[in-house]
């Protein structure tokens, strides 16, 4: 085996007296006659006088003394390969969304996928300083390896290197990315509709508007789930401009109302903010007004006092 496309053959047990000496080679059905030379030191050898393509080669030596004589060799294959690939690189714990080579895994794995005759892949992430070897998995051509120490958040190359059983050697790379951290995420009910008393959580409007705050970048999903007379439903927030917002499709009936945010990255990583409660009241009554000092016949509303006195009853949150 060889990834030397002219190899170079030695031939032994040749007599003194030899006059000639050539080698018969059958490769794919084709049939060729090289002729051996002879150095200084009286050693035989033969190299073909073109390249070989990569295959099988299948060569005899035949032997002619000056006598008549002859005599013919065991034949000899050799193979010739000069390619090796390295078919498919992949990130096995790739969380989040498939194929984007990001994963919230401090410790990344990998599986290579080459062909049968490789016998070495190794894996180097900071740029071919350190390498280390990958394991062969029960399925030829398949080689895993992960991580076993904690690698920190970033940006990755990961290089892998393949040599086969003739010696050739390719390198392929991999761009990956380590994300095992995710915000907080915070809802709170836009100013604009936290009617009456600021900071109160409690508003007129039927159709409020959430902004939810602290919500990164990468984020993929953002939902908010809403709970009302023992009924969650979750919907889907929106952004724009502006940032993340979540407004209620449908008007919201007087009641209190928990909201809470959930949120997904690119690398799979989930947060959940604290829940917040929310009180939407549209109704307001004054349930009696009542003359307090009202003289003479009760209820008639007459008073003979200049100074009238009135106690008036309605809700506590007025």
């Amino acid at each position: 085996l060889t990834n030397v496309n002219k190899p170079t053959f030695l031939l032994g047990n040749i007599d003194a007296d030899a006059r000639y000496v050539t080698v018969e080679v059958q490769h794919g059905g084709t049939k060729e006659v090289l002729t051996a030379t002879k150095d200084a030191t009286g050693n035989w050898s033969v190299t073909p006088t073109g390249t070989w393509a990569d295959g099988d080669y299948t060569l005899t030596v035949r032997v002619e003394d000056e006598a008549g004589n002859e005599k013919h060799s065991a034949s000899l294959t050799v193979t010739v390969d000069t390619q090796i690939t390295i078919d498919v690189i992949e990130l096995v714990n790739d969380n989040g969304i498939p194929g984007d080579n990001m994963t919230n895994d401090a410790h990344p794995q990998f599986r290579v996928t080459v062909p049968g005759d490789v016998n070495e892949v190794s894996l180097s992430i900071d740029g071919g300083v350190t390498w280390v070897k990958a394991t062969q998995s029960a399925t030829p051509g398949v080689w895993n390896y992960t991580w076993p120490g904690t690698v920190p958040d970033g940006d990755y190359t990961l290089n892998v290197k393949a040599t086969d059983n003739a010696g050739n050697t390719v390198t392929e790379t991999l761009h990956f990315t380590i994300d095992t951290t995710l915000s907080t995420p915070v809802i709170v009910l836009d100013s604009a509709d936290d009617s009456g008393v600021h900071g109160d959580n409690m508003t007129n409007h039927t159709q409020p508007t959430f902004a939810l705050q602290h919500i990164d970048d990468d984020a993929v999903r953002v939902t908010v789930s809403v709970e009302h007379g023992g009924v969650t439903t979750t919907f889907d927030a929106t952004k724009d401009a502006g940032g993340w917002t979540f407004t209620p499709t449908g008007a919201w009936a007087d009641g209190d109302y928990t909201l809470s945010v959930s949120v997904e990255d690119k690398a799979g990583n989930t947060s959940h903010s604290a829940s917040l409660t929310v009180t939407v009241d549209t109704q307001i009554a004054i349930n009696n007004i009542e003359l307090v000092n009202d003289s003479g016949i009760p209820d008639d509303n007459l008073t003979n006092n200049v100074r009238p006195h009135f106690q008036v009853t309605v809700p506590t949150d007025v």
